[in-house]
């Protein structure tokens, strides 16, 4: 089992429209997961994009 890729912060810096939150977030979730620990990783990078698009 290989340890998850950190989230790059290209992906959750710079998000500017609807269109590009739903990529960023696809580029996240589209992502291969092992385990649950993989899985909540996952979902925390894809809350952090979110979170940062509603500041």
């Amino acid at each position: 089992m290989t340890s998850p890729k950190p989230t790059p912060l290209s992906v959750v810096q710079g998000v500017q429209s609807p269109t590009e939150i739903v990529e960023k977030l696809n580029v996240i979730l589209d992502q291969p997961v092992n385990s649950l620990s993989e899985e909540a990783q996952q979902l925390s990078a894809a809350h952090d994009v979110l979170q940062q698009a509603l500041q």
